[in-house]
C-alpha cells in the first residue's frame, strides 16, 4: 500500500473466523501477532503462574477445578473454565494479564511503524487495553450463531455449556469496539474462505479510502 504503515486490529466473537482473516492479511504482507499466543507466553511465566494460583486457588477449589498440572505448569483450559464462569473472576484475571499484553502489543505496533511495515493485531478484547489507540481501524469478523457454535465444538471439543458461556460473555463485543477510537468495519464470514477473502478485500478498500480522506 505504500506510505504510512497501516496498523489493524482483527477481532470477532469466538469461532467467527478472525484467525482466518488475520492469515489472509498476513498472506498480503502484513506482519501479524496473535494476542492469544501472547497471553499463553505470559501465562507460561513462573511469576505470573504464582500470582494466578494465589488469586484463584480458593475459587478453583470450591468448583473442584485443578489449576496446576502435575508438572507444575498452569492448566490454561481449567483456568478458562473458571474465569469464564463469572464476570468478576474474568476481571480479576484480566487485571493480572492485560497490562503485560498491552505492553507487548504496543511494542509490536511501534516496531512495525518504525519499519514502515503494515501490521495486524489478532485480538478479541483489544478494546480493553490502551493498544487500541495504536490501530488505524478494526476489522470485526462476524458469523451466524449456529455456524460459530458448530465451529467451536469441532475446534475446541468443549462442552456446549462452556461454549455458550463464552458466547454470552462476548454478546456485546461489537458495540464495545464501536465505542473505541478506531474506525470499526464488520466483515461477514459464512465459512467459505474465498468469500471471506473477497469480503476482506472490499473492507480493505474502504479502509484505504478512509485513510486517504475519501468517502
Amino acid at each position: 500500500m505504500g506510505g504510512i504503515p497501516l496498523i489493524l486490529c482483527v477481532t470477532g466473537k469466538m469461532a467467527a473466523g478472525k484467525n482466518a482473516a488475520s492469515e489472509i492479511l498476513s498472506a498480503k504482507g502484513f506482519a501479524a501477532v496473535d494476542a492469544d499466543s501472547v497471553v499463553h507466553e505470559i501465562l507460561g511465566d513462573s511469576s505470573v503462574v504464582e500470582r494466578i494460583v494465589g488469586e484463584f486457588s480458593a475459587d478453583a477449589e470450591k468448583r473442584g477445578i485443578r489449576l496446576v498440572r502435575p508438572d507444575g505448569s498452569l492448566d490454561r483450559r481449567s483456568l478458562g473454565a473458571l474465569v469464564f464462569s463469572e464476570k468478576a473472576l474474568l476481571s480479576r484475571q484480566e487485571a493480572i494479564v492485560l497490562p503485560e499484553v498491552d505492553r507487548r502489543l504496543r511494542a509490536f505496533a511501534s516496531g512495525c511503524r518504525a519499519r514502515g511495515q503494515n501490521a495486524v493485531i489478532n485480538a478479541t478484547v483489544l478494546h480493553k487495553i490502551g493498544c487500541i489507540a495504536e490501530c488505524d481501524a478494526v476489522i470485526f469478523v462476524d458469523a451466524p450463531f449456529f455456524v460459530r457454535l458448530l465451529r467451536a465444538r469441532r475446534r475446541d471439543a468443549l462442552p456446549f455449556r462452556r461454549i455458550l458461556a463464552r458466547f454470552w460473555a462476548q454478546r456485546n463485543l461489537f458495540s464495545k469496539y464501536k465505542k473505541s477510537n478506531a474506525d470499526t468495519y464488520r466483515v461477514k464470514n459464512t465459512g467459505d474462505l474465498r468469500v471471506l477473502e473477497r469480503n476482506i478485500a472490499e473492507c480493505m478498500e474502504k479502509i484505504e479510502r478512509a485513510k486517504r480522506g475519501e468517502k
